[in-house]
């Protein structure tokens, strides 16, 4: 059976942030996060559902698991406590996210309990623009053209390196 994944293609992004304010909307607290690139872009950061995920490796406790979809789904209730934060520090797309109480860390779960009833990622869902889909990872070679593949290394270059130096 084939996994769905998420895919945002930077080069559509026009950085208006529903994304986010729709995760907050069904969440509280989004697990999609904007940031502003060095090059005053906004856009958005999120979980690439990894095959082999770095973040999953990095913790002791057990709290980051596939779920039944293959989505890379964190337990909250088995992170609380840590304070080492090796997830956040293992994931190379900085889709972990310390939430702003400071004490628990969050992510995408493309919105699992969306996904037991049948609907999309509601980020997906809602982006006016088409940036970001939920698709078989089959078909992801077919959507990343040579602006996207460009786009997103630029936003890679920035996600792990900042100051841009």
């Amino acid at each position: 059976m084939s996994r769905k994944v998420l895919y945002v293609d930077y080069s559509k992004c026009i950085g208006c942030e529903t994304c986010e304010y729709v995760c907050k909307f069904v969440y509280d607290v989004p697990r999609i996060q904007m940031t502003r690139t060095i090059d005053g872009v906004m856009v958005p950061i999120y979980c690439h559902h990894c095959e082999e995920p770095k973040c999953m490796r990095a913790c002791k406790r057990g709290a980051i698991v596939r779920d039944q979809d293959g989505a890379v789904i964190h337990q909250y209730l088995l992170c609380r406590g840590c304070e080492t934060r090796n997830c956040i520090i293992a994931c190379p797309y900085g889709a972990m996210l310390e939430t702003d109480k400071g004490v628990m860390i969050t992510k995408c779960d493309l919105c699992a309990p969306r996904r037991q009833i049948g609907l999309p990622p509601a980020c997906a869902e809602m982006c006016p623009c088409g940036a970001i889909q939920y698709v078989d990872e089959e078909e992801l070679a077919a959507l990343k053209t040579e602006g996207a593949e460009l786009a997103e290394a630029r936003i890679l270059k920035h996600i792990r390196n900042p100051q841009g130096s």
